[in-house]
């Protein structure tokens, strides 16, 4: 909390203070100071009083109220700056002291809200404040002193007595030679170190006597008297003489200024004006300070003073201003020091805003040109910078840049007119930026579907385009091949033209109207444009496509207002052609490799068989979108017994290699499956196939550089529901059992095919009629935002929303079902929007069951007398079910093939017959000793019945079972000896 002191006096025992206080007293008495030096001398004196760490002296002159700081002690410029000039309502404690009668103590930290510095001096408990009063009480200025502790009594007397002699003799001292000298320039020392480096006249004038007598030092006869022309031997030391020399024009100014000198004491006489040198004719500039010294009595009695030529320094000025008059440019120069106001405007800165450059003296910029608000931090940085900071401005409807420099004292800001340099910078950036977006798409762009939309996005919306005409070359025949902006119907007319000059000029031709257009195009392409109504079309820009040296097309732009084409429109369409002649072109390859790389993968996808007793199915495959085949397939083949394998593979990555490796892998397989191989059996064949094939087409050593190739392969037997599966790194099938929830079984998962001999392990399950089962690669439900367990985790989901109800895809017309059932899925799983990450396949079955009054099976015994009673029992059942026609086939068949095994295997002895699609004898014996064919000579009695067998059935063969084999053979159900 402030506190003033009203204590009366104390008496002071500090001799020390008494013998200063003295000294300050004869200064003040002598009249030599003047109202600076007397305020710093004070100031010394206060702080050695005090014990104080620095002190300010703040001066107040005429009528102005507010405090100018004079004087510093123990204070940086910087930390001083904020207190130059203090107000009456400043938080500051000088400016709180002056309203009071009375010294004022401020503690540190008091105020620091207000966001001024109230106390600069770190370390100071507070500051005291002394205001300075004359004799009539009227404020002439205020000391502060920062001390280390807060002051005490004898303190406080003691700094009373020092400002009451200070006060009074401020009231008569001579004031500061212009308004208030900047307290960093004050007189005590800037005047001895300015006379020391310049030629500084001083000069004193008698005002005792009646026409007064001039006299000057020979430093000041040199610079003032020579410069109007008095030499030594004429000069007779009065004044009239030198005031007829002044300049006529500035004589009356002259003497007014000396007569309120005279009579207002304390005011200093300062005037600047020209002598003339009437031998010469030549003008020159003097500058004069000085104050009057009075009697007494109060009559005056001299002048005293200093003087110097200025008028280089006026020609100079004179010389710049005249420069900054007429420069086309707007000029402003700012005084940092006095809150950035303006100093000087040329007239040209009326182009800103202001009517006359005067309004802006006195100004801050940004105040009276409002776009200049954001350039402050601009004008501080050049304050403190020996290089100019340039910044680019929106000043009103122009471009402005602004260099601002640093000289001496003030910032210098010019201002030029950079609009169309902007602007087309602007425009150029502009430009490049559309040719880039352009790039960027079309480098995206496979197909020429994707060429178009690049086209239509990035082209036609920036330039305010409203359609476009993209046109091939074929044999000199013009093909659209996309447009943008035109209904189907009405570019039917122009969707091939033949050799068109409009179309093929190899230069780019630019219509400013709808006219100029239809008149050099010629129907039905100007017909075209009319076609759209009247004056749509404003502009038309006419392009070659060229790719590769060679004209492929052409690409036509319209737009819908009036357009004035400049150069670099013109370019930036010329180069964008270009890039679309060069997309279009890439785009053609694309789709001429896409097509073919389509027409080989439906090659090489099997045609599913539609008469398979034991399943329907139905398949998809999705390609990736590129331009090569892909590697997933997927196989269906047919085994004995009526018994199916299920297959799915899949090649990583795109090419001829995966897709050679693709096909051979399903050739073998095909191949094998005559061996009626388990599961696991077969996927060590197709594991060493697979390492061969790599080996040959990538000469890859690593196993880790292989490619990797997973396959899945299931065996489904119909007549009792068992499904064996083994896996190389493949992906766990779907079931969806009738009514149940779909879910992936446990299936032991070998490594991937070609990179060991490891065995791979079957899986069995026993499945209920009518099943669903789901094989797929990968590509189906892996994108790049998730991993294959939650798109396992999805497809399940979606098989179990498409397989609720009594419409289950196994039941009545499955095939049917089955088909809507993929298209179903493949639309419900997620992929890329333009291309998927990999090729997808797809393939559903729905199992079914050979009834069990269609299949009937005997044990017999191992003994030559089995033979007939087979027959026997073969004839009877065939009976049952209504095919004796195959009567005697089947019998002859059914007893060579049992006497083969009472001759060569060994028990159990088992006959099978399946009524199906044919009918299927198998007969079943504990050996693993494989029939062979054998060519019997004329006079043999063995060899014939395998070549009667053979020629007496469809499809003969033998199988491995878990304890023996089967050998069986397929009669056609029309079949007869």
């Amino acid at each position: 909390m402030a506190t003033s002191d009203s204590a009366s006096p104390h008496p002071c025992e500090d001799r020390a203070h008494d013998a200063r206080l003295r000294l300050l007293g004869e200064a003040v008495a002598s009249g030599e100071l003047d109202a600076v030096e007397l305020l710093r001398l004070s100031l010394e004196q206060a702080v050695i009083t005090t014990a104080a760490l620095g002190g300010a002296a703040h001066l107040v002159t005429g009528q102005d109220a507010t405090l100018h700081l004079a004087s510093v002690v123990g204070l940086p410029r910087d930390l001083a700056r904020p207190w130059e000039r203090l107000t009456e309502d400043d938080p500051a404690a000088p400016a709180r002291a002056a309203g009071t009668d009375e010294q004022l103590w401020v503690p540190a930290g008091e105020g620091e809200a207000s966001g001024r510095t109230v106390l600069p001096v770190e370390g100071a408990a507070g500051a005291l404040s002394v205001p300075l009063r004359g004799g009539g009480g009227g404020l002439t200025g205020v000391l502060t002193l920062f001390t280390p502790r807060p002051p005490d009594g004898e303190q406080r007397h003691a700094l009373r007595r020092l400002g009451a002699t200070v006060g009074e003799g401020l009231a008569r001292a001579p004031g500061p030679v212009t308004g208030v000298v900047p307290w960093w320039q004050e007189s005590s020392s800037r005047l001895s170190e300015a006379m020391a480096a310049i030629n500084v006249a001083t000069w004193e004038v008698d005002l005792t006597e009646p026409n007064g007598r001039l006299e000057v030092d020979d430093t000041g006869f040199d610079v003032i008297a020579r410069a109007a022309g008095i030499e030594p031997e004429e000069w007779d030391g009065r004044l009239d003489t030198w005031m007829r020399r002044v300049h006529p024009d500035d004589l009356p100014g002259v003497l007014e200024q000396m007569q309120a000198s005279i009579t207002h004491p304390g005011k200093v006489y300062a005037v600047e004006y020209r002598v003339t040198n009437p031998k010469t004719g030549r003008v020159s500039w003097v500058e004069l300070r000085g104050h009057v010294t009075y009697g007494p009595g109060g009559e005056p009695l001299r002048m005293t003073g200093t003087g110097w030529d200025t008028t280089t320094s006026r020609m100079t000025e004179q010389v710049v201003e005249r420069i900054l008059r007429h420069l086309t440019d707007p000029v402003l120069i700012v005084d940092p020091a006095d809150s950035w106001r303006v100093v000087y405007a040329n007239a040209t800165v009326t182009r800103l805003g202001p009517h006359d450059a005067t309004e802006l003296v006195g100004r801050v910029p940004w105040d009276a040109i409002p776009e200049l608000r954001g350039a402050e931090q601009h004008f501080e940085e050049a304050r403190h910078s020996d290089e100019p900071v340039v910044v680019d401005l929106r000043v009103r409807e122009w471009w402005q840049r602004l260099r601002v420099i640093r000289a001496d004292r003030y910032v210098v800001v010019f201002l030029t007119d950079v609009t169309e340099e902007v602007d087309s910078a602007r425009a150029e950036a502009a430009r490049t930026e559309r040719v880039e977006a352009v790039t960027a798409a079309l480098s995206q762009a496979l197909t020429t579907e994707d060429v178009v939309d690049a086209v239509a996005a990035q082209l036609l919306a920036p330039l305010e385009g409203d359609g476009v005409l993209i046109y091939s070359l074929a044999r000199d025949r013009l093909h659209l091949v996309g447009h943008v902006g035109y209904p189907a119907d009405a570019v039917l007319r122009v969707a091939r033209l033949d050799s068109d000059p409009s179309l093929l000029d190899p230069q780019p031709r630019f219509f400013g109207s709808l006219e100029e257009f239809a008149a050099a195009c010629p129907p039905p392409l100007g017909e075209l444009a009319r076609s759209r109504g009247e004056g749509r079309e404003a502009a038309w820009a006419v392009l070659p496509l060229v790719a590769g040296g060679h004209r492929t097309g052409s690409l036509l732009v319209s737009f819908p207002r009036p357009r004035t084409w400049t150069g670099g429109d013109e370019s930036m369409l010329l180069a964008l052609s270009g890039l679309v002649a060069q997309a279009l072109e890439r785009a053609r390859l694309y789709d001429e490799e896409h097509d073919r790389a389509q027409r080989w993968q439906r090659a090489w996808l099997p045609t599913l068989e539609d008469d398979l007793p034991a399943l329907d199915a139905a398949a998809r495959y999705r390609s990736a979108g590129g331009e090569e085949a892909g590697g997933d397939w997927y196989e269906i083949i047919p085994l004995s017994g009526e018994r199916v394998a299920l297959v799915i593979g899949d090649v990583a990555g795109h090419g001829l290699r995966e897709a050679t490796i693709m096909a051979r892998l399903r050739s073998a397989s095909a191949a094998l499956a005559i061996l009626d191989l388990d599961p696991e059996e077969m996927l060590l064949f197709l594991t060493e196939i697979t390492a061969r094939l790599v080996a040959e087409l990538d000469d890859a050593t690593d196993p880790f550089d292989r490619r990797l190739v997973s396959c899945l392969y299931a065996v489904y037997d119909p007549t009792n529901g068992e499904l064996a599966m083994a896996s190389a790194g493949h992906l766990p099938p779907v079931i969806v059992p009738p009514g149940g929830r779909p879910h992936h079984p446990d299936v032991t998962t070998g490594p991937p095919l070609g990179f060991d001999q490891t065995p791979y392990e079957a899986s069995q399950l026993v499945l209920p009629p009518d099943s669903l089962l789901v094989l797929y690669t990968d590509g189906l439900i892996a994108t790049a935002a998730s991993d294959p367990d939650t798109g396992m985790r999805r497809l399940t989901d979606t098989l179990a929303g498409l397989t609720e109800g009594p419409d289950h895809p196994g039941a009545g017309d499955g095939a049917g079902r089955l088909a809507d059932l993929c298209d179903a899925v493949m639309d419900a799983l997620p992929h890329e929007e333009r291309r998927t990450r990999d090729d997808a396949a797809l393939l559903a079955v729905s199992l079914h069951r050979i009834p069990a009054d269609r299949i009937a099976s005997w044990e017999l015994p191992l003994e030559a007398a089995s033979a007939r009673k087979a027959r026997a029992l073969t004839g009877e059942q065939l009976a049952r079910w209504g095919l004796e026609d195959l009567v005697m086939t089947a019998e002859l068949v059914v007893s060579e093939l049992i006497g083969n095994t009472v001759r060569h295997a060994s028990a159990p002895l088992r006959l099978r017959l399946i009524h199906s699609t044919t009918l299927i004898i198998e007969v079943y014996d504990g050996s693993e000793a494989t029939p062979r064919v054998r060519h019997a000579a004329l006079m043999d009695e063995s060899g014939r019945g395998l070549n009667l067998i053979r020629t007496a059935t469809a499809h003969w063969g033998t199988r491995y079972t878990a304890n023996g084999k089967v050998v069986w053979a397929q009669l056609p159900l029309d079949a007869q000896l």
